[in-house]
């Protein structure tokens, strides 16, 4: 299975050619103009930098830089776009929301297919493309975007698209944190199909996909497309308002968990306060290490980043070990040898000079830094949940125990 970074890889990519507008217009075949929730909330400049930070606590090593995320929402603010956000109770039943992204080919382009390609020459935007292509075959207009994860540059390219689109962005994401893999997607664990699935290119090519032989394709096609075209942009999840208000469906209020972690960070730095306590105290988390980075490594296997971190203990911690073991993001924290946390399990390491956390291997040796670990949500610790996120599935002989039982 490819890595859900290299999934969402692209989407640097899209949104930073996408057409910045308000209002787009109505495709033939929609039934609804787009307009503006009366209950979205916008988002400022602090807002959006609470966000970001408070994403890097909860991205758990994952989903991106935090300093190509703030890029990102500088170069959209300067641009006069304007953020705002949705609870998922504001949503009508009969609405929809759908999950937009983009998906880069990470093979190289032949000379022969580039020079096809520069023939053609790009027409379009294709996350934008095909966010609208899944409207014209739902009849339907989106009444927000959800997000894809909670991390830096995954959240920053979310709420980019949805301001670029003209909607708010949804109060909810389809993990609670940054994942590896692409099955990490609570969609799919509540058993809705991801599809009808908008895909679309940068030369204007419109495709649905509508019903998938079995769910692990989807990554299998939309990658064939970008192969094909360099990138793909991809609209899917097209769930209605009535599914995501369901219990179980999205992590509700993940990205006001997010602004509140931010914020807490912020508040503290200016009270001459601890960040890192103000942080878990905001999350409800729990204070795993602190100490000194000693050693780690990392290595590309089948495109995921994999690595061990290895950290000495200071202050409270001193003469004590501890290391985690990652797979894109944190998976499994030992204290002494001793596990106290895993995946699902958010497990997260911050720099205590920036106090920001830490994007893995973004590591420097002698490097201080805090261990923290916030407790994932519920729909997780379900069967259904541990099957796809749980420490065996990922190969470790341990059953999963949640944090706050580990005396984390």
């Amino acid at each position: 299975m490819t890595s859900r970074r290299q999934f969402l890889g692209g989407l640097a990519i899209a949104a930073g050619t996408l057409t910045a507008c308000n209002e787009l217009v109505s495709g033939e075949g929609t039934s609804q103009s787009r307009t503006q929730s009366p209950g979205a909330t916008p988002l400022d400049a602090e807002a959006l930098e609470d966000a970001l930070v408070g994403s890097s606590y909860l991205g758990t090593g994952g989903g991106g830089s935090l300093a190509e995320a703030r890029e990102l929402i500088a170069k959209d603010l300067a641009a006069g776009l304007a953020f705002t956000m949705l609870s998922v109770s504001d949503l009508a039943d009969s609405d929809r929301v759908a999950c937009p992204y983009g998906l880069a080919s990470l093979a190289p382009t032949s000379p022969e297919m580039q020079e096809r390609l520069d023939a053609i020459g790009e027409t379009a935007e294709p996350v934008q493309l095909a966010f609208e292509t899944l409207e014209r075959h739902i009849g339907q207009k989106f009444a927000a975007v959800i997000l894809g994860e909670i991390g830096p540059l995954s959240l920053a390219e979310g709420l980019s698209i949805a301001a670029r689109l003209g909607v708010p962005a949804l109060d909810a994401d389809t993990v609670g944190r940054a994942v590896p893999e692409i099955n990490q997607h609570s969609v799919k664990v509540a058993g809705i199909p991801l599809t009808p699935i908008g895909a679309a290119t940068p030369f204007g090519d419109e495709l649905v996909i509508g019903k998938l032989g079995d769910p692990t394709r989807a990554e299998d096609i939309l990658r064939s497309i970008a192969v094909a075209s360099e990138v793909c942009g991809v609209a899917d999840s097209p769930i209605t308002g009535a599914q995501a208000k369901t219990k179980g469906t999205l992590v509700t209020g993940s990205l006001t968990l997010a602004r509140s972690i931010g914020a807490a960070v912020r508040t503290a730095k200016s009270a001459d306060s601890d960040p890192v306590e103000a942080a878990r105290a905001a999350g409800d988390g729990y204070l795993l290490f602190t100490g000194q980075i000693a050693d780690f490594d990392w290595r590309d296997e089948d495109g995921f980043l994999v690595g061990n971190l290895k950290i000495e203990g200071t202050g409270q911690f001193a003469g004590q070990s501890f290391e985690t073991d990652y797979k894109n993001e944190h998976l499994m924290a030992r204290r002494n040898g001793m596990v106290v946390a895993t995946c699902p399990d958010l497990i997260t390491v911050i720099d205590l000079a920036s106090h920001d956390g830490i994007n893995n291997p973004d590591f420097t040796r002698g490097q201080s830094v805090a261990v923290l670990a916030f407790r994932c949500d519920p729909l997780w610790r379900s069967e259904a949940g541990l099957a796809v996120f749980g420490p065996r599935y990922f190969g470790y002989d341990v059953d999963y125990v949640p944090v706050e039982k580990l005396g984390g």
